[in-house]
């Protein structure tokens, strides 16, 4: 009988010290999973839902971020107190977070999933304000996406288009922008994209208004 309960003894003990690493795994291994998820599929998120979701949505990322730093660094002092009871499972939590900042930050360009799924950009440009600015793309498929950007905002608008010439004629698939039409001409001489006004249009804030070719040059 004593050699049993002995034996209990020692697989309960057993059993706590290595619940609480078990534990650690667990939340550790779900917010790294939710981050992973989040960082990754940011192509679709921005576009569906979008809107007041991006910004709730960065949250969410920024959270699960601070979050794995400051376990670290708990885990770390940890490690440093308890040396002398120091023992190769305790490692596990340390090098699992290691893992996935290393993978964020080293590995994210071989998992963009943007050009896979809504096509390669055949063109691009790019408007430039003092609080905002908004970038045109013509992607495969005669598709194109405008993006919006302010302060405290984030709006995507989709579609298709058909090119007539110098003209783009823009069949928008999600709400309509105030700033911008859906004729559009494309000035290869001074390489800008101007808005095509009709008389009865409902656009705002359009002159001056225009796209300059290429990427983003922070003019602003």
């Amino acid at each position: 009988m004593p050699g049993k309960q002995s034996k209990a003894t020692n697989e309960e003990v057993k059993k706590n010290k290595t619940g609480p690493v078990t534990k650690k795994l667990v939340s550790i291994g779900l917010v790294s999973v939710m981050l992973l998820i989040l960082i990754y599929t940011h192509p679709i998120w921005i576009r569906y839902p979008g809107g007041r979701w991006i910004f709730l949505i960065g949250l969410a990322i920024v959270a699960g971020f601070l979050w794995l730093m400051i376990k670290l660094i708990r885990e770390i002092i940890g490690l440093v107190k308890n040396r002398k009871t120091f023992k190769s499972n305790h490692l596990v939590p340390v090098i699992l977070i290691a893992g996935v900042f290393s993978f964020i930050f080293f590995t994210k360009s071989s998992f963009d999933i943007e050009d896979k799924i809504y096509g390669k950009v055949l063109f691009r440009a790019c408007h430039e304000g003092s609080l905002n600015n908004a970038t045109f793309k013509l992607r495969e498929g005669n598709r194109f996406e405008i993006r919006w950007r302010g302060l405290l905002f984030t709006d995507y608008f989709v579609g298709t288009y058909k090119q007539i010439g110098d003209t783009l004629l823009l069949e928008y698939h999600s709400d309509r922008p105030t700033r911008f039409g859906d004729r559009i001409f494309m000035d290869n001489q001074k390489e800008l994209l101007t808005i095509i006004r009709e008389e009865n249009d409902t656009l705002k804030n359009v002159i001056p208004f225009y796209f300059y070719y290429g990427p983003c040059r922070g003019l602003d």
